[in-house]
């Protein structure tokens, strides 16, 4: 046994420990420091799997996508490595190894499913082999990191080139669905057909406009939403390709239903966003062989995690956590809230730190005019973290009342005040770097209800 990798794996289980011991979530810093002691460990670790390695990437979805293929996986009783906190960078893929392996680093694995940052596609291509790789969509998202979208579709799109590996693509993205034509590759198109949510025309900023191939204006005969749709290009043909994966029949209330070229599915996300993320899910394990029946029972029973619309109760009140980070994520959730009939809160967390990414003026690219058109619904906004000022403005030049405006930059004031009240719901909307606090605080709120319900109950009864 190569004693340096040995070393590197203990390092990095010790500070696992540790990290998370101290309240962190112990992701990227003991992938980071096992990387110094043998830099090779994660081309080392991932020789373990025995069938395949499938990898996630794109600007939205890729969590819960993901963790859903990781649900059917498991419910057909294989082992696989999984980075399921999200840490998709090369080091944070490091550490899901390093947790899953032993301390001789032998440990075997039928598959590693790996949600990667668009930008370390290329680096994780370089140091492990892999078979097939999605792409959700691809959105503006920190372009203070990424660079103008271009240029993070170019990163994957070279990465790949000249590789085998098999593609599973968003068919009603003309930003995506173009990738076979100028890699050669091989590649499963998912999408859906028409639904009674699409629109004719869409006021959502739109970044794939005009055609890859030749530059012309798209048309598009429907969007389901930004960019998604039915499209052809006037100039050269340039369309929607064949799908192998047809979603239809669409129902997203109160939960999503739909078929996937048959198969029933049902699951109790809500919004069209997670319908693409439960059909790129289905896609990919249909492309993988598994068994129609699993993939059902999977999905049916898989319940939001993280801040993927993750529910909470809280005295007696159904509060949801979602991640936002970009102008189509934030839409998308706005509508998802929107459509929810019962009297609520929203808060909206924004930080700019260098995981957000610094700017922020993202927010006026999104549509915050959804939230003010149907605020009749909305007795707060509740405006929180360390931009919660800008959110604010922006709220205000949408349309939304002042006076129904509270700014609490403390995100512990301002969950309690979103929670309080007569309101039936509360949505907690927060940007990536608050959401692990939010989440916390909440677990806190619902665990101190539950235990003063209990409470309650037990003194009636003893009364």
């Amino acid at each position: 046994m190569k004693i340096r990798l040995y070393l590197a794996i203990l390092a990095g289980k010790m500070a696992i420990f540790f990290s998370r011991l101290a309240g962190n979530q112990g992701t990227n810093f003991p992938g980071r420091l096992a990387r110094r002691i043998y830099p090779p460990i994660l081309t080392e670790l991932a020789g373990n799997i025995l069938r395949e390695t499938v990898i996630i990437t794109g600007t939205n979805g890729k969590t819960t996508t993901s963790n859903m293929m990781a649900e059917i996986i498991k419910e057909n009783n294989f082992s696989y490595v999984h980075n399921r906190a999200g840490a998709n960078m090369i080091t944070g893929i490091t550490t899901a190894f390093i947790q899953a392996t032993n301390l001789s680093g032998k440990r075997e694995f039928d598959y590693g499913l790996l949600e990667v940052d668009e930008a370390n596609v290329p680096l994780l291509l370089q140091e492990i082999p892999v078979k097939a790789l999605l792409i959700t969509n691809f959105f503006r998202d920190q372009l203070d990191r990424f660079g103008e979208l271009d240029n993070t579709i170019n990163i994957i799109k070279e990465a790949v080139q000249d590789t085998d590996i098999e593609l599973i693509l968003n068919a009603d993205d003309p930003l995506v669905s173009h990738f076979q034509n100028q890699t050669g590759l091989n590649c499963w198109y998912f999408g859906f057909d028409d639904t009674v949510y699409d629109d004719i025309a869409s006021a959502e900023s739109r970044e794939g406009r005009h055609c890859v191939f030749c530059g012309h204006e798209l048309v598009y005969e429907r969007f389901h939403y930004a960019q998604l749709g039915k499209y052809s290009c006037p100039q050269c043909q340039n369309q929607n390709p064949a799908r192998d994966f047809s979603a239809h029949g669409l129902n997203l209330s109160p939960a999503i239903s739909f078929q996937v070229n048959n198969l029933p599915i049902q699951s109790p996300y809500q919004g069209f966003y997670n319908a693409y993320n439960i059909l790129a899910a289905v896609s990919l394990a249909k492309r993988m062989g598994f068994p129609d029946e699993t993939i059902q029972t999977a999905i049916s029973s898989y319940h939001p995690q993280a801040g993927r619309m993750e529910k909470f109760i809280i005295n007696g009140k159904t509060v949801l956590l979602i991640l936002v980070k970009n102008p189509t994520g934030l839409n998308q959730s706005l509508v998802a809230l929107t459509q929810e009939t019962a009297n609520k809160n929203v808060f909206m967390a924004l930080n700019d730190n260098a995981a957000d990414g610094r700017d922020i003026s993202w927010i006026w690219d999104a549509d915050l005019e959804i939230l003010a058109n149907r605020q009749e619904d909305i007795n707060y906004l509740i405006c929180s973290g360390l931009r919660s000022g800008d959110i604010a403005v922006r709220a205000k030049y949408a349309g939304f009342d002042p006076a129904r405006i509270v700014i609490k930059t403390r995100l512990q004031e301002g969950i309690a005040r979103a929670v309080e009240g007569s309101n039936d719901t509360a949505y907690i909307l927060s940007t990536y770097t608050a959401l692990f606090t939010c989440r916390q605080i909440l677990l806190k709120m619902q665990t101190k209800a539950k235990r003063q319900s209990n409470q309650s109950q037990y003194q009636r009864q003893s009364g």
